[in-house]
């Protein structure tokens, strides 16, 4: 009797500790961001002042590696049958950017930035960045992982361009004036669900699911300074470009309250 107890004892214990070890791994693969959809039209001026985006599921940022940052970013996700909407609202006691042309690289200044791979392949995605002067870096991003000596290989195919993406920037302070102190920045972006071609479905459907990573580059003590790379999905090395630890983006046809 005392054999077959603990005999079955054991092995209840066995079962459990694979159990909890199954349910680590499964929600040790990144973030996950349900977005539901919208009804209310969204004017994108930057400004976020529509009520929906108040009741969209709102995330911080943390550092690209882990912890927390100087200053908070939260990000925000909305969906129509047409467009991918993206929020983010910056804390920025001093902004700075100088790029006015579409496709300079923004990624040398202060900027956020959305990558979305739509089919999860961790290949191809799509590259989108916003600067406080409201300046757009939009392209496809073909990742063949890393080279011999550690570095990504990737090849930014610039010509690539959504014809009808829409995206505003709102600087709350003076931008390049380190005399003053800022209150922040906001940016948004309309994506055309139909410039997604990799999506499985346009418009999505319930339950769909997508690879992305938001990030912010900040620069807070002005031009010239070490820039602080956040991400939502925390990234393994120096580069956001990083698929294996994107978030996931989940479709929800539920409509924002």
């Amino acid at each position: 009797m005392s054999k077959s107890i603990t005999a079955c004892t054991v092995m209840a214990l066995v079962t459990l500790c694979l159990l909890v070890s199954t349910t680590a791994v499964a929600g040790s693969d990144g973030q996950r961001y349900t977005a539901r959809k919208t009804t209310e039209a969204i004017h994108v001026d930057g400004k976020l002042d529509e009520r929906v985006w108040e009741r969209a599921q709102a995330v911080e940022l943390s550092l690209k590696n882990g912890g927390e940052p100087r200053q908070a970013t939260v990000v925000r996700v909305l969906w129509d049958d047409y467009y991918l909407y993206f929020s983010w609202d910056c804390v920025d006691s001093h902004i700075w950017s100088t790029m006015t042309a579409r496709d300079l690289p923004l990624y040398n200044e202060e900027v956020v930035e959305v990558f979305i791979d739509a089919d999860s392949d961790r290949f191809g995605y799509v590259e989108l960045e916003v600067n406080p002067l409201g300046t757009l870096w939009d392209g496809f991003i073909l990742n063949r992982g890393l080279n011999d000596e550690g570095h990504v290989k990737l090849t930014g195919i610039l010509a690539w361009n959504s014809k009808d993406i829409r995206w505003a920037a709102w600087p709350r302070g003076t931008l390049n004036d380190s005399t003053d102190t800022d209150q922040g920045w906001s940016a948004e972006m309309a994506v055309p669900l139909a410039d997604i071609v990799s999506a499985p479905h346009t418009p999505p459907r319930d339950g769909d699911k997508w690879l992305i990573n938001f990030y912010r580059i900040d620069m807070p003590d002005g031009a010239g300074s070490t820039g602080e790379g956040q991400a939502w999905s925390p990234v393994s090395a120096s580069t956001f470009h990083d698929p294996g630890r994107f978030g996931q983006l989940i479709f929800s046809t539920e409509l924002v309250p």
